[in-house]
């Protein structure tokens, strides 16, 4: 695994933590807030289970990196316009806490972020050559043997 890929993963696992250190703060356990965590949570199953087969199907497809970008650039335009949209429906209706939902949501959407990062870098380790990851190996044997340069000898 790259250096970059495990910085992404502690990154994203910060921000979990983060998360849900603030949902423990913000959420009360009232009936709206309760209803808020679960459709956040289902939500957020539902993204995280689209997310992984999208992802999946692109990076073993091998499409071009044009492609690769405008699924992931259009899967987050399109999460991004589905939350905002039910953020401002709990504000407006008081059927859910918005805030609960919101931040169970982002739960869910880091842990998708962690599963992408996975599966980027287990796509980028398929398609490396064997003799790229292990160095050269030689017997010492091999090294200490004097080259024998004389014409047509074995």
């Amino acid at each position: 695994m790259t250096r970059t890929a495990k910085t992404g993963l502690v990154l994203v696992g910060g921000f979990v933590a983060i998360v849900l250190i603030a949902s423990v703060a913000f959420i009360e356990l009232d009936g709206k807030g309760v209803l808020g965590a679960i459709i956040g949570g289902g939500l957020g199953l539902v993204n995280l289970a689209l997310g992984y087969l999208v992802t999946r199907r692109t990076l073993r497809r091998g499409s071009g990196v044009r492609t690769a970008m405008a699924m992931f650039v259009g899967g987050f335009l399109a999460r991004l316009i589905v939350v905002a949209v039910l953020i401002v429906l709990f504000q407006r209706t008081g059927i859910a806490d918005p805030a609960a939902f919101a931040l169970t949501f982002l739960v869910f959407f880091f842990v998708y972020l962690f599963v992408e990062v996975l599966l980027v870098e287990r796509s980028l380790d398929a398609e490396k050559p064997p003799e790229v990851d292990k160095p050269l190996e030689v017997e010492p044997s091999e090294v200490d043997k004097p080259l024998d340069q004389t014409p047509g000898a074995k």
